[in-house]
């Protein structure tokens, strides 16, 4: 999991980067620090698997700032005869995600700031990554795939023109090993299941070689939706490849678990919040939504599974009954071709709010 789509919405600020300059947000240090926490964590996954090492032990730096961790789980991958592809793939991978731990550190330094310290990593935090070819190119497929959507996302919010040139470059790099690995999946005959409503699973569980969406581009994940991922649960600090949680910005530390949104779908309200008599009380709203990678759409209430609101096109508007209360969740749901109401076909989440006088 990859530097991160850090937009604005996920750090809870309203102002964006503009001309290098933003009242509130990420600056370029903390960006890079948040990154390097999970370029730790691919580091060391590909460094067990093909040495069975820690990254430390080859000589890379895993000090800094932050509490500091030690490396549990992993194992070197029986890679046979018939494996040669993969692992010369896997001495790459592990090759370049060390060289990129060592690449963030002196842009962090160059910028005046301190790399944040390795912190605690549990490389068996999904049960499977080391066992075989297969588990290991399932994990490394999950990886380099988020990586690809996370610095989709990280690039509008870096001010140094220098760094985002290096950043640019990492995202090709990331981009070159994403096909190389799905490739291998499909190779393999890997059955893969999406993680979330960004994830487009390779074949032969999925139908595309390339993980774009109907745009043919590539989706971004917010920090939040990454951390959900690594943790393992919504509103989580810490938990699944990061026990202790990660290092730097406090603001990057929990977990969310709303979907990311596919092929530029929206969905919103008018009103939102809706004004209402007094604290308690119902009100009515008109949603909006689009999703042009979607021929068929349905708008459920508080889950993918919950109450339906309206089955329709890809775009439209409707107005509710007088029904909405404060909070009430809208799940904007692909069911094109019989697709299930499930989290990975969720296109877009809505919370609307009430006020009152």
């Amino acid at each position: 999991m990859k530097t991160l789509g850090l937009t604005g919405a996920a750090w809870g600020v309203g102002s964006q980067l503009a001309s290098g300059q933003t009242t509130a947000g990420p600056s370029d240090v903390d960006i890079l620090n948040f990154a390097l926490n999970l370029e730790y964590l691919e580091a060391e996954f590909y460094t067990a698997a093909t040495g069975g090492q820690s990254i430390s032990s080859l000589g890379y730096s895993v000090t800094g700032s932050g509490t500091p961790g030690a490396v549990t789980g992993g194992a070197i991958v029986p890679f046979g005869a018939n494996d040669g592809d993969a692992y010369a793939a896997a001495l790459e991978l592990a090759h370049d995600e060390q060289t990129h731990v060592a690449l963030l550190q002196t842009a962090i330094t160059g910028l005046g700031g301190t790399p944040i310290a390795r912190p605690a990593i549990n490389l068996n935090a999904l049960g499977f990554g080391f066992g075989s070819v297969s588990d290991f190119l399932k994990l490394a497929r999950i990886f380099e795939d988020i990586g690809v959507t996370a610095y989709g996302g990280a690039a509008p919010l870096i001010s140094n023109k220098t760094i985002l040139g290096y950043a640019a470059r990492i995202l090709a790099t990331e981009a070159e090993h994403v096909g190389n690995i799905r490739l291998l999946v499909k190779q393999y005959k890997i059955a893969t299941a999406p993680l979330d409503g960004a994830d487009i699973i390779p074949p032969p569980s999925g139908s595309q070689f390339f993980s774009v969406n109907s745009m043919a581009i590539t989706e971004v994940r917010t920090p939040g939706q990454v951390l959900f991922l690594a943790f393992g649960a919504a509103g989580a600090s810490s938990g699944g490849f990061f026990p202790s949680g990660v290092n730097g910005s406090p603001a990057l530390s929990t977990a969310a678990a709303t979907p990311a949104t596919n092929d530029g779908a929206s969905l919103t309200a008018t009103p939102n919040p809706i004004p209402v008599a007094n604290a308690g009380s119902y009100g009515q709203t008109t949603l909006t939504w689009n999703a042009p990678g979607a021929s068929v759409i349905q708008i459920h209430v508080n889950s993918p599974t919950g109450p339906l609101f309206t089955d329709n096109g890809s775009s439209g508007s409707m107005m509710t009954g007088v029904w909405v209360n404060n909070g009430t969740q809208f799940f904007l749901q692909d069911v094109s071709n019989g697709k299930a109401l499930t989290p990975s076909n969720t296109l877009a989440v809505l919370t609307v709010t009430t006020t009152h006088p």
